[in-house]
């Protein structure tokens, strides 16, 4: 089978984590028993995922002139992704993320997009698109979202999207033109909430494929595993028991590892099994672009019990 080529659009960003035992108090201060650096964003983290398993993957966005911008850049070219299509922004400095992980790994986050905003829709054509098989947009600008699903019906490209929590302050009705027809539509179970108001995520994504025309609607439960909505019903599948140590970045595993095994043919459950082991992985890792290789999956479901998987998976391949 021919490897699938996909494109991801969205934003790339430096982030800088500090694990800390608790927030400082207003004009206070607390001390973090550890502090690191590492690539952001969650359209480059996607990338970045989508190529160690083995895509041909080209990202799509803006950095600045710094130096920061080019070693971010040097980062996606070293993990084999194509950075043809990446806009430098003479004026602005590349995005940061500040990353907070409290002592339970639950996170904070505090973003500067910088260059990033330097994206426009106009970005997302003909020639960035060219040879693309799979457009994955990550970020909640309802222009990117509009501009990418209607470039991609147009060039009969599947289209995936995860606006992240941006996204899901939009009332349903605003986000139905924009995300009609899209295939696979990625967001966590506190967004959908935030979305329907409905507590239950099986609730809320009955409640959200009920309103908008998407092919697959995705909600990731954190430990909880994943829910795959489509007309045909909802399917559970539970994540795998790890000891988490950084969550930062998971769900850009998961959606990577979700879409490439949807490219490769891979059936609902399946896909779900093979994203889950992927984010399982990446949670025992520090950063957020520490997912899994295309082997480590592969060697990971067959420890657990997957090995009719990974021979599946490995007989498409081959």
């Amino acid at each position: 089978m021919k490897k699938p080529t996909i494109a991801s659009v969205g934003n790339l960003n430096l982030d800088v984590y500090f694990r800390i035992q608790s927030l400082p108090e207003n004009d206070g201060a607390v001390e973090a028993y550890e502090a690191y650096i590492g690539g952001g964003g969650s359209a480059a983290n996607f990338a970045i995922q989508a190529s160690k398993l083995g895509a041909y993957v080209r990202f799509i966005g803006a950095v600045g002139s710094d130096t920061i911008s080019d070693a971010l850049l040097e980062d996606l070219k070293e993990a084999g992704v194509d950075v043809k299509w990446v806009k430098r922004i003479n004026v602005e400095r590349s995005g940061l993320v500040v990353v907070l992980i409290g002592p339970e790994n639950g996170k904070r986050m505090i973003e500067y997009r910088g260059a990033n905003l330097g994206l426009t829709p106009s970005d997302v054509n003909s020639e960035s698109l060219n040879g693309v098989n799979h457009l994955h947009v990550a970020l909640s600008r309802l222009n990117i979202i509009e501009a990418g699903v209607k470039r991609a019906k147009e060039l009969g490209l599947t289209v995936s999207v995860d606006g992240g929590a941006g996204l899901s302050s939009y009332d349903l009705n605003i986000l139905k033109p924009l995300m009609d027809g899209v295939n696979t539509w990625f967001m966590n179970s506190l967004e959908a909430r935030k979305l329907t108001g409905i507590d239950d995520p099986i609730s809320a994504g009955l409640r959200i494929l009920e309103s908008i025309n998407v092919e697959e609607l995705i909600i990731t439960l954190g430990p909880g595993g994943a829910v795959s909505f489509t007309k045909d019903g909802a399917k559970l599948v539970e994540a795998f028991k790890v000891a988490p140590i950084d969550t930062t970045g998971a769900g850009d595993v998961f959606a990577a590892s979700y879409v490439f095994a949807k490219l490769i043919g891979l059936d609902r459950v399946s896909r779900l099994i093979f994203a889950n082991a992927a984010a399982s992985i990446k949670v025992t890792r520090r950063g957020a672009r520490a997912g899994p290789s295309f082997s480590e999956v592969l060697e990971f479901l067959r420890t657990v019990g997957y090995s009719d998987l990974t021979n599946e998976i490995r007989s498409i391949l081959n």
